[in-house]
């Protein structure tokens, strides 16, 4: 059955900045996608599809895949809907799925065990980004799962009503989206996989030109280390347990960091043109905990509890349950005041920083966004990120992206207040605003107790416009449920709220809100991390 998926794309040779008008009729765009699962010995023999259209053509490309291949018992009494896996082969191939074939006379049927179908449609996006824009491949995809139930009297496979999910994104010059494709215990079972993997990967065909280059960088592993890249020894880690590498080639790559004691830790990486990989030997799984994990560290001076949350030592305070006022006609765009509930929540107390986002880029093989021109630094908010770039994040540490809702609350309190701090317009001492592009950027975070909201959290006026989970959409305060409010059912923008350090004053109020597009990075767009309180 087909859970949460996320699909590896990759995009070699991708020209960096390009709009689709720009291409001519002759180039083609080649989609790849396969199937593989991950066993208790190893990976299964994976099954690739191939498929090269014209980009002046409609760009949709089907394919499908099964996995395992069972029939029915012969010595179960008719009637009986058993089933057992007689081969754990898989196969794939393009267009629609064509239907189960009939066995031959005499011989037991036989039926995929697990049937994916996959549809893509493909598009180019010049991709508008200050300080330049960075082109990119926009995929909508539908992936279809039906997983094998037993066999009718008649010998016909039965399977499950089929698992529908959609999604789309929007991807760089080398970056991958890797989706696992979560099979329901009696599948892992019955085809002994830990997880059903769909890798799809997108770019130019035939594209000719030079090699386009990336760097890795090794951090915290021990001094004198061997470094060994895609099988040969690239350098050793100096004193402080580092060493880049610079001018690796775009893609996927192996690397292995050989201790004095002869143990090897390795990964499989992907290099981005133009962007800086990080690389630790003791990352941290990229999977995300349900909940996440919390040490108390008592109350803050507005009286509200704080936690420490242990995977990236980012403290997070609890916003206590209740009404309060969304809204106000006195903000810039007029946002209509309405009245919401809101459910207890835990929110950072600071924007996510650049030595955060680090980490987590070490502990996910995830490339660094772009350095900002303002220069690269740890205690700043990070910049440049995507909007699903901080959703992984926020998932990684086991929360989520906070509501629309959530974030107006956590900085408006409940008296409704004009900005974050109260009723004092904005100051440099209470927030950063009114920056010029190319001259200053954003600034250190939680260096300006005086523009504290009332639950104790700082910069959620300027500094950094913040993601928010919802979608946008300019009327929806109109038919908003009144308790805990999540947004739209789909967009195409995600909302931002807080202003940034590029924005006029009036923009740091509290009800202001704004959109950012989906996939577009931006100098002024950060986060931080919302999550469920403690049970």
């Amino acid at each position: 059955m087909v859970s949460l998926l996320m699909v590896m794309v990759l995009f070699p040779g991708m020209p960096a900045a390009q709009s689709k008008g720009d291409n001519p009729s002759f180039k083609q765009i080649e989609v790849r996608v396969e199937t593989l699962a991950n066993r208790e010995g190893g990976p299964a023999e994976p099954c690739e599809v191939i498929q090269v259209k014209s980009a002046s053509s409609s760009l949709s490309f089907a394919s499908w895949s099964t996995l395992g291949e069972s029939g029915s018992l012969e010595t179960e009494p008719p009637g009986k809907a058993v089933s057992t896996l007689r081969s754990s082969a898989n196969h794939c191939g393009a267009g629609p799925f064509p239907g189960i074939s009939s066995a031959p006379s005499g011989a037991p049927p036989l039926a995929p065990f697990q049937i994916y179908e996959v549809s893509a449609g493909v598009g180019w996006d010049s991709g508008a980004m200050d300080p330049g824009p960075v082109g990119a491949f926009r995929i909508a995809l539908v992936l279809t799962s039906r997983q094998q139930t037993g066999f009718s009297p008649e010998g016909k496979p039965l399977y499950s009503a089929p698992v529908i999910d959609r999604r789309s994104t929007r991807l760089e010059a080398g970056e991958e989206y890797v989706v696992p494709v979560l099979v329901d215990p009696r599948g892992r079972e019955t085809l002994g996989v830990h997880e059903v993997l769909l890798r799809i990967r997108a770019g130019w065909a035939g594209r000719e030109g030079a090699t386009e280059y990336g760097s890795l960088a090794v951090m915290e592993a021990a001094p004198g280390s061997e470094i060994i890249l895609d099988g040969g020894i690239a350098g050793r880690a100096g004193a402080d347990g580092s060493l880049l590498l610079s001018n690796v080639s775009v893609g996927q790559h192996e690397i292995s960091v050989r201790g004095g004691s002869g143990s090897v830790a390795s990964r499989i990486l992907s290099v981005v043109k133009g962007r800086t990989v990080l690389v630790t030997t003791a990352a941290a799984a990229s999977g995300s905990p349900p909940q996440p994990s919390l040490t108390s560290t008592g109350k803050n001076p507005q009286g509200f509890q704080e936690f420490r949350r242990v995977r990236d030592g980012a403290i997070m305070v609890q916003i206590p349950e209740g009404e309060f006022l969304m809204g106000n006609l006195q903000t810039e765009g007029a946002p209509l005041p309405h009245t919401v509930y809101v459910s207890s929540f835990l929110m950072d107390k600071l924007p996510l920083t650049v030595e955060r986002f680090k980490r987590f880029a070490a502990a996910t093989g995830r490339p660094l966004p772009p350095d900002p021109y303002w220069g690269v630094h740890d205690d700043f908010p990070v910049a440049f990120v995507r909007w699903d770039e901080a959703k992984a994040y926020c998932e990684w540490t086991g929360g989520r992206l906070p509501t629309e809702a959530e974030r107006e609350k956590a900085t408006r309190g409940t008296d409704g207040r004009m900005w974050p701090w109260g009723s004092e317009p904005p100051s440099p001492e209470r927030g950063v605003f009114r920056r010029n592009w190319g001259l200053e950027g954003n600034d250190a975070v939680g260096i300006r107790p005086a523009g504290a909201s009332p639950y104790g959290l700082l910069d959620t006026g300027g500094n950094m416009w913040e993601f928010c989970e919802d979608w946008w959409d300019p009327d929806y305060y109109k038919s908003s449920p009144k308790k805990d409010p999540a947004g739209p059912k789909t967009g195409r923008a995600r909302v931002v709220k807080g202003g940034s350090w590029d924005s006029r004053p009036t923009v740091l109020s509290a009800s202001s809100r704004n959109f950012a597009y989906t996939g577009y990075r931006e100098g002024d767009f950060g986060f931080r991390c919302a999550a469920d309180p403690p049970r």
